[in-house]
């Protein structure tokens, strides 16, 4: 449980390195043909997990300093010697399962009960039309479930991208070790498509020969395996724009070291939003800087689509724009670890910010500026979620008495430091009020 620190934020903060490409560069090192290298790795417990997955599965990982030097199975992994468990990711569960079904003997992987209902028959249902064999070891049951040493044949398979991108991901991942070409398509809509292209991105360093369609909805990958190379892990964004969010609801100026724009098309879609709310953002040498400018002058409107991750922080915020917002398109991430928008919003309300819920075909899709009322609560709840215990914690900045938020133990999934980063700034900021308090 942890009560956020003063509204105003000065100094310099560095934020963690990406989560989401360090997954990917572990497994793609896994998979390759030699010694890789992982430059400043993102160190969060979800991380962890992925590198002693990948260690079950025979890769040889040492640690040099902040780099991590990661020697390859070249696309065959040996059969853990115990049960893989994934606690509570959704990401490493769907990604391991295509790499499990490579072994040379029958794996088996399980996790937290709440995992078992996160969707992922439609990617058992794709691998086993690429010559997988992969089931739940009880059929009443999700998890655990057993992947026997079939490998990948290859073939043409169509995969579902409307609740998540992970399938598209986890398939095209694992395909540049199959025994032929793997076609991959997605019918209809893809969320969360930035994900899907840092993938196909990060597999062409590692030498996969991968060719995505400009949608990303149709992917062909032949088979080659990849390739060991040098990779320098950038900032994580979703990380990075909680700050950017913070200076909607605080006094903010501050500097967001190793950050550099037009790298990462993630990142510049996230600064490109931060400047739609209204926050000023500046590339200073090799660090953004974040100050808190003139709020926009209409309503925001927001397309979730492809920004899953960065929902909770823009509905944390959103009652503290003067003109309101919009967000449309956000149903998918009710499968994250938590309904994370519903939490969200009800949390909210009892803080006083209350916004009108928009669904779609009977789900939660989205929710519209509609009042500030009365705080009623000294105390809210993250529900064991990292991503919403952060989205909270920004909110409460708002608010005109101290409110605790429940669930600080979460943080451990992606940013352990973020209540530390928050407080420094705020602790700078006070620096000035101190010093002509004790000299006064």
């Amino acid at each position: 449980m942890a009560t956020p620190a003063s509204a105003v934020l000065r100094g310099t903060v560095r934020i963690p390195t990406s989560k989401p490409h360090t997954q990917r560069a572990l497994l793609m090192a896994a998979l390759a043909d030699g010694t890789s290298t992982i430059r400043r790795p993102n160190v969060c417990s979800e991380s962890l997990l992925l590198r002693d997955a990948v260690e079950a599965f025979g890769a040889r990982i040492t640690a040099h300093g902040d780099d991590l030097e990661v020697r390859g199975v070249a696309g065959r992994p040996e059969r853990p010697t115990s049960v893989l468990r994934v606690a509570g990711s959704g990401f490493a569960l769907r990604h391991l399962l295509p790499i499990a079904a490579l072994a040379a003997a029958p794996c088996v992987l399980t996790g937290e009960r709440g995992l078992a209902a996160r969707p992922v028959e439609p990617l058992l249902a794709a691998l086993a039309t690429l010559g997988c064999r992969a089931e739940p070891a009880d059929p009443a049951l999700v998890l655990p479930i057993v992947t026997w040493s079939t490998g990948i044949a290859g073939g043409r398979v169509v995969v579902p991208g409307s609740e998540t991108s992970q399938f598209v991901s986890a398939l095209a991942l694992a395909a540049p070790c199959a025994d032929g070409p793997v076609a991959i398509r997605v019918p209809g809509e893809l969320v969360s498509h930035h994900y899907v292209r840092i993938t196909c991105e990060m597999m062409r360093q590692f030498g996969a020969d991968v060719s995505p369609s400009d949608d990303l909805c149709a992917i062909e990958v032949r088979p080659g395996g990849y390739r060991p190379r040098d990779t320098l892990v950038g900032p994580d964004v979703t990380s990075l724009f909680y700050f950017i969010t913070a200076a909607v609801v605080a006094d903010t100026d501050i500097l967001v070291e190793d950050v550099v724009l037009g790298r990462d098309l993630f990142l510049d879609t996230a600064v490109a939003l931060g400047r739609r709310l209204g926050v000023h953002l500046a590339q200073e040498s090799s660090a953004l800087r974040v100050t808190s400018a003139a709020p926009p002058a209409e309503q925001v409107v927001v397309d979730a689509t492809s920004i899953p991750t960065l929902v909770p922080a823009l509905a944390a915020i959103a009652s503290s724009l003067p003109n309101g917002m919009l967000l449309r398109n956000a149903r998918h991430i009710r499968n994250h670890k938590t309904s994370r928008l519903q939490v969200v919003l009800d949390e909210l309300a009892r803080m006083g910010r209350m916004l009108h819920r928009h669904h779609r075909d009977g789900q939660l899709d989205g929710f519209e500026t509609d009042r500030v009322g009365p705080l009623s609560t000294d105390e809210v709840d993250s529900r064991g979620d990292h991503r919403n215990f952060m989205a909270l914690w920004l909110a409460t900045m708002a608010v005109d008495r101290p409110v605790r938020v429940r669930g600080a133990e979460s943080l451990a999934t992606s940013f352990p430091d973020f209540r530390d980063c928050f407080n420094a700034l705020a602790m700078v900021s006070a620096e000035p009020d101190r010093l002509e308090r004790s000299t006064g």
